[in-house]
């Protein structure tokens, strides 16, 4: 039996009632309990009432949490969004001193940036003389410039912005670099990209683990599709010109007419209108139902009653979508870019390529009439994707990243 060590672990957004950022970074902080004692830095305002409620009904002891409130100027955020980052940094200081503290009482073993998963913001625990460990790391990749007549305005400048910053930031940051480059340290990327932009920015290693993880509770039969019936395509995400709705939609209007087709399109967002207008210049609202905002299980019920799921982000990480949608059996249609295109492999889908957007266009509606006409391949990628959704059970993660720890502190 292993050594049960005193881990303390920095994890801004830490929440057992949530998804995205704060759901993977208790999901990470309860499995790592099981192995070691871990200590961990979390903000107060956020997450507090939601930790201690559930660690009082869970009777959780081996988990010690410490709350920091970040300060906050809401307005000026909606005014320039990027102001988050000062505050940020700012959370990141208090967290410094706080565990420069505590590791005079406590001694901890080895320290853990766990999360936000950007790269632009490491923290300041790399300094303490402690084996270091930081990751998953994310938010390298730029949005391709030649996909850029996909947006709107608002959208040709911010991703645009974007992609200026992203660069510049990438090459420049000090902290990063330094961080990257603290010894003894170990290196996480959330995908294989990252981990070639890791080598090739800072010089460094790193190892692969996934920002999010899969369940093995699911007992999930795949879906037959009676012929002629609809095939059941599933969207699903914030309506952010980012996530390109507009791509599929345009996909799907140039169909051939005898395929039976069904979208279900779940989310809201600033693109909402414009897409639900795109669809109706297209002449095919009929075969698109919008859901809106529902709750989760709604949702994972929805998915599960389709037959393929489509993903046309521009950029993400490896999407909680991604690992939902193979959980459920549902065969992926995707781009060839970002987190997702690490997961869909020729078992459990079809990947995209990055080309101009005619022929990604043309590429979606190939694969749709694809799975359309051949049943048995449908359910072939079903099937696969249930297998795949086994590579990433968070489990196997947590054993993942303590072997990365053992491996440090050995």
């Amino acid at each position: 039996m292993n050594k049960r060590f005193k881990i303390l672990v920095s994890c801004y957004a830490c929440s057992p009632y949530r998804g995205s950022e704060p759901g993977m970074g208790w999901r990470f902080v309860l499995g790592l309990s099981k192995h070691h004692d871990i200590h961990v830095i979390t903000e107060k305002e956020k997450w507090e009432k939601e930790i201690k409620q559930f660690i009082e009904a869970e009777r959780i002891t081996n988990i010690h949490f410490y709350f920091i409130k970040k300060k906050r100027n809401r307005t000026l955020r909606k005014i320039w969004p990027p102001s988050y980052y000062w505050f940020y940094k700012g959370w990141q200081k208090q967290a410094y001193r706080l565990v420069q503290q505590l590791d005079e009482k406590e001694d901890f073993d080895l320290i853990h940036q766990l999360n936000m998963v950007g790269y632009r913001e490491p923290g300041y625990l790399w300094k303490i003389n402690k084996p270091f460990v930081w990751g998953p790391i994310g938010g390298t990749q730029d949005v391709p410039w030649h996909l850029f007549s996909v947006f709107n305005f608002y959208g040709k400048l911010f991703y645009g912005g974007r992609n200026i910053v992203n660069t510049i930031q990438k090459h420049f940051l000090s902290r990063p670099r330094l961080a990257a480059k603290k010894q003894p340290s170990a290196l996480i990327a959330a995908t294989p990209d990252i981990q070639k932009d890791i080598l090739r920015l800072w010089n460094a290693p790193s190892e692969i683990i996934t920002e999010i993880g899969t369940d093995d509770s699911l007992n999930i039969q795949v879906n037959d599709r009676e012929k002629e019936a609809p095939l059941k395509i599933i969207w699903s995400g914030q309506h952010t010109s980012g996530k390109a709705l507009n791509i599929l939609l345009k996909s799907l209007a140039l169909l051939d007419s005898h395929i039976n087709w069904q979208l279900d399109i779940l989310g809201v967002g600033k693109e909402t209108n414009s897409w639900k207008s795109l669809a109706n210049k297209l002449n095919i609202s009929s075969n698109c139902k919008w859901h809106g905002w529902i709750p989760k299980d709604n949702a994972l019920n929805i998915m599960e009653s389709g037959h393929v799921l489509c993903i046309t982000s521009l950029k993400d990480l490896t999407s909680t979508i991604t690992l939902e949608g193979i959980s459920l059996g549902l065969p992926i249609i995707c781009l060839d870019h970002c987190g997702f295109a690490y997961v869909v492999n020729e078992s459990c889908g079809i990947k995209i390529k990055m080309g101009g957007l005619k022929h990604i266009q043309n590429d979606f509606k190939e694969a749709i009439e694809l799975l359309y006409n051949d049943e048995n391949l449908r359910k072939k990628l079903a099937i696969g994707a249930l297998r795949r959704a086994k590579d990433f059970l968070w489990k196997e993660n947590i054993e993942k990243l303590n072997t990365i720890y053992l491996n440090l502190l050995r």
